[in-house]
């Protein structure tokens, strides 16, 4: 599905208290998404951690198709080892500017409505969302981050977009990012995507 045929079907609208008010109980088989969605989503929003946006299809607007999440973050790459932040950058463009976190956008929750699965939405919506957040930012933005969820479904999703693990395995990540250094098992895996290349 075409970005423009995705806009074509779909409504583009935030996730209000009245929108979801009118909106039909989503549902994407996910519990704790499914969670967010249903009760937490407007307690983040009130409190500016983070905004959700959803779309409908224009003949039923009344049903969310898919639903999405984001805050401001930055990819900080201080627990990779140094040879691993020079390859970071190298692979980045970023070798001149050697900061110890990149601007970002977090994708905090992602989810298609599961009656509506399969259809290609999934993809959509992150081509969407790349376009939107990577062109006429007020702010600087380099990359996409995602804690996905360390479930295979989620992580092929994500390596298909085009994101990348910010740590090579899971054991690299666990040893990395914890302070007793342990290798226990992660619940999620973070991964980002430059938007320099939705430029390009």
């Amino acid at each position: 599905m075409t970005n423009d045929e995705f806009l074509s079907r779909f409504v583009f609208k935030e996730l209000t208290e009245d929108v979801l008010a009118g909106c039909e109980h989503f549902s994407c088989g996910v519990n704790d998404l499914d969670e967010y969605f249903q009760k937490d989503v407007l307690a983040y929003s009130q409190r500016m951690v983070s905004r959700s946006y959803v779309f409908c299809p224009k003949e039923c607007p009344q049903k969310i198709a898919c639903a999405f999440s984001v805050s401001y973050d930055s990819l900080r790459i201080t627990d990779l080892s140094n040879r691993k932040q020079e390859e970071f950058r190298e692979l980045n463009d970023l070798s001149e500017k050697r900061l110890k976190r990149y601007p970002g956008i977090l994708i905090g929750r992602l989810a298609v409505n599961q009656e509506m699965a399969h259809q290609g939405l999934g993809t959509a919506l992150m081509n969407f969302i790349k376009m939107w957040l990577g062109h006429g930012g007020k702010a600087g933005c380099r990359f996409l981050i995602v804690d996905a969820r360390n479930a295979p479904d989620a992580l092929v999703y994500y390596e298909k977009n085009g994101f990348t693990y910010l740590f090579p395995s899971e054991e690299v990540e666990s040893i990395s990012t914890r302070k007793d250094k342990a290798v226990v098992p992660q619940t999620t895996r973070l991964m980002y995507f430059d938007l320099k290349d939705s430029k390009e």
